[in-house]
């Protein structure tokens, strides 16, 4: 499934001083013991990264130096190019309890995901916390997120602008009576999130792969990521799966996650693609946990009228493309990029 590479040894932060205090504590494998000697609390985290090394040892060096620490870093490389295993081991982050996993091609996040909760949880972990690579916690988001771990399965941070952290990097939706969210309605800065928020959570969503922390019970009873999403689409996708499957889910105030924003438009067509593609999939597969049912018919035009003006591209070929993925996602179906491009009749797919 991919290539395993790890160092041992103390670990010197070239890329910028080792907070005071901070210890590893590898794992019984390795013939030492967890945090706190306590499988009960172990904690892995996942990083999925492809050809942005700096991102990502901006995201090392975070997880590295928070407050309450991991016992495993599981690196998962989506085939990079750009010497991300290089970058890696002269900065000196595989001399400790990160581990670098090198897949033989690009299966995009959610194939990363997947394979990262997949060596996690048959590793023993307790807490899987998952994030890009193009983010990074706040020294104290793992240590927040962990005071829920007794009243919540599914424990997200805030995540916020890296140049406004007043304001949340995704929108948020607002859940009503009977589970559903509620239509036309979401939060969109801190203050908001702040006033909806019970105890210090706000209950019933989570912007997963950003800093989310996530109990083995649920892989154990769900499964992982679907690898066939490809990218975007993907996290909200296993969030549903956690809320079809009756498991708590929530967001801590007071855990942060810093991400930028990227607008789909300012993506390439293939992202935007699986993006569309991967709404209407989620539309077929949990409207009826989501939606009042006066709206789920009318949901994906909703959508498709939403999204039209990020479209990256308005060529014919395209857009075809884009309507032979979604009408198989509306079916249950998942077609790839370059399967959606070639140029056979609609009504086949």
């Amino acid at each position: 499934m991919g290539r395993l590479f790890r160092r041992r040894g103390p670990v010197p932060f070239v890329m910028g001083q080792q907070p005071a205090g901070l210890r590893f504590r590898p794992l019984p494998e390795l013939g030492l013991r967890p945090y706190g000697g306590d499988w009960m609390d172990s904690v892995a985290a996942i990083v999925v990264t492809y050809n942005r090394k700096e991102l990502l040892g901006s995201c090392l060096h975070a997880i590295l130096a928070q407050t309450r620490s991991c016992d495993r870093v599981f690196v998962i490389d989506n085939a990079s190019t750009d010497g991300t295993q290089d970058f890696l081991f002269e900065h000196g982050f595989l001399d400790g309890p990160v581990e670098l996993v090198t897949l033989p091609q690009n299966t995009g996040s959610a194939g990363g995901f997947h394979e990262g909760m997949r060596r996690a949880h048959e590793a023993g972990f307790e807490w899987l916390w998952l994030m890009d690579d193009d983010g990074r916690p706040a020294p104290t988001c793992l240590e927040h997120l962990l005071s829920s771990h007794a009243t919540l399965d599914v424990i997200g941070p805030v995540v916020v602008r890296d140049d406004d952290p007043s304001r949340l990097t995704w929108k948020l939706r607002k859940a009503g009576r009977g589970g559903w969210f509620v239509p036309f309605r979401s939060i969109r800065d801190y203050r908001e999130l702040l006033e909806e928020a019970r105890d210090g959570v706000y209950l019933g969503f989570a912007t997963l792969f950003n800093g989310v922390l996530i109990n083995r019970r649920v892989p154990e009873a769900i499964g992982y990521v679907l690898a066939d999403l490809f990218i975007w689409g993907d996290e909200n996708e296993y969030m549903l799966r956690c809320k079809a499957a009756s498991f708590r889910v929530g967001m801590r105030v007071d855990a942060f996650h810093i991400h930028p924003f990227v607008r789909p438009r300012h993506s390439s067509r293939w992202k935007f693609y699986y993006l569309y593609r991967n709404t209407m999939y989620m539309h077929w597969k949990y409207a009826r946990i989501t939606q009042p049912p006066w709206l789920r018919p009318l949901y994906p035009l909703y959508m498709t009228a939403r999204l039209l003006t990020d479209l990256p591209s308005l060529s014919p070929p395209y857009l075809l493309a884009l309507l032979r993925g979604a009408r198989r996602a509306l079916g249950g179906k998942l077609v790839g990029f370059d399967q959606a491009q070639v140029a056979v009749p609609l009504r086949s797919l």
